[in-house]
């Protein structure tokens, strides 16, 4: 492994660069460089691939599990809140135009209060949830569709949480995913999304024509910004 100088307010800080992509396993990956030092949080470092356009910040610079939690029961995300179930009314708008014959839904990554989850069962779906901290229990079926809202970008392990991911989907399927693309940005460093010490994974479209393209999956629709709906074939 490369070593990365990266620096907090203590002063400089040494920690080995991964040697392969946490997605694609591409051997070629690369550390971003920051011109403006002020704009990166505190001794993090970003990782590139060049092959599926991932960014993702080395394990050595993530947050405890007792951090990341911490940080995840600071949001007052509620049913009340109506920015917050307009967003989420518009994505069920979507599900219903996208994604025929839906009837099972599983809230993947639903956080403390399942908001999505009382919406949907609302709209007529039969809607389960799982959350590694605050749902634990893993689900023991599978779904016509998984929904997965501001979670991709927390995951420590690409592949891995990917793959759990679709093996929950049923054949033909939909998997619809709700994350700050990254290549809409002239410059990373710019980009307010990473300044969140829990943000560690940043997708591209070239990312997810990536992952359609080694799991089988078709893209059904996207704004090409932060949401995007694929189906199994």
């Amino acid at each position: 492994m490369a070593e990365i100088r990266s620096s907090n307010l203590r002063g400089p800080i040494l920690f080995s660069m991964p040697n392969n992509c946490i997605l694609c396993n591409n051997s070629s990956v690369f550390p971003l460089e920051f011109i403006k030092t002020y704009k990166k949080l505190g001794n993090r470092s970003y990782i590139r691939c060049p092959e599926c356009d991932l960014i993702f910040v080395p394990k050595a610079c993530h947050l405890s599990q007792t951090e990341e939690e911490a940080r995840y029961n600071l949001h007052h995300n509620t049913i009340s809140n109506e920015g917050y179930v307009n967003n989420f009314n518009e994505i069920i708008s979507l599900v219903r135009k996208y994604c025929p014959d839906v009837n099972s839904v599983l809230d993947y990554g639903c956080g403390p209060g399942p908001v999505l989850a009382e919406l949907l069962k609302r709209n007529g779906f039969e809607c389960d949830v799982y959350d590694p901290i605050f749902f634990p229990v893993f689900p023991l079926r599978s779904f016509d569709l998984v929904i997965s809202t501001e979670v991709f970008e927390h995951f420590r392990d690409v592949r891995t949480e990917l793959e759990r991911v679709i093996s929950l989907i049923k054949p033909g399927g939909f998997l619809a995913i709700m994350t700050s693309f990254h290549d809409p940005i002239s410059n990373f460093e710019d980009w307010w999304y990473h300044s969140d010490p829990t943000h560690i994974s940043f997708f591209s479209m070239k990312t997810f024509y990536w992952i359609c393209g080694r799991y089988g999956l078709n893209i059904i629709f996207t704004n090409m910004k932060n949401l995007i709906i694929l189906k199994i074939i």
